[in-house]
């Protein structure tokens, strides 16, 4: 166990060395300060949800965590850099501290939260959109703001609420879009999201979608399940 918690280091070492060494990111200008904070914080977070599942010797989550892990490893120092030379939003941020506080709420309440995996999951697939994202940009960087569109099929006038993905089992709308369909419209930065539609009494399923640009698209249109 030892030499295999010793093996894993040494990847993340690795992985933060090339991770430095390759990316880049956008102009000069002001940094957010409180993205160091946060990132430290979450990375406190992750070595302790380790040290958890190694005690409680669970293997499949183990294997989920270490994707989390790995993406976080690659994603932080490109997030800083980027910071660095070109401030990150509070919208940005504040998607960062959500993550941060999911955490927590997982190490506090470990024993009895049952969706454990797909919780760990769910974060590894909003750092790989925030990550696959700023690859996909001209410039390497993270400032960059997705516009979704969504429609209804045929039927229109639903109002679009939303959340983070890993907010599945709170009952939040965390966003709601200006308009109705078929005009909704709202800028999100990358990451993983829930979303679904109401009218009137009728009240949509939460659907997960991956909220990121490829080939420096910024624009995403979704057709949502219309409610009975």
């Amino acid at each position: 166990m030892h030499s295999n918690i010793f093996k894993m280091k040494q990847i993340q070492i690795a992985l933060f060395c090339v991770t430095v060494i390759f990316y880049g990111c956008a102009s000069y200008g002001p940094k957010n300060k409180e993205l160091s904070s946060v990132l430290l914080t979450t990375q406190q977070r992750l070595e302790a949800l380790q040290k958890k599942l190694i005690e409680t010797n669970d293997s499949k989550l183990l294997n989920v965590y270490n994707e989390l892990n790995e993406k976080s490893l690659e994603l932080f120092p490109v997030l800083e850099k980027c910071n660095d030379k070109y401030a990150l939003t509070p919208e940005y941020i504040s998607t960062l501290k959500e993550t941060e506080k999911t955490l927590s709420y997982l190490l506090k309440n470990y024993e009895t939260i049952a969706n454990k995996e797909y919780l760990i999951h769910a974060i590894y697939q909003d750092y790989d959109a925030k990550l696959s994202t700023i690859r996909n940009t001209a410039q390497n960087n993270a400032t960059t703001k997705i516009k979704v569109i969504v429609n209804s099929n045929e039927e229109e006038g639903f109002f679009v609420f939303g959340k983070l993905s890993y907010e599945r089992e709170q009952d939040i709308k965390r966003f709601r879009f200006n308009r109705p369909t078929q005009d909704a419209i709202h800028d999100f930065v990358p990451g993983y999201y829930l979303f679904w539609l109401e009218k009137d009494d009728r009240i949509g399923e939460p659907e997960l979608h991956l909220i990121m640009s490829t080939s420096g698209e910024e624009e995403k249109t979704l057709v949502l399940q219309t409610p009975k």
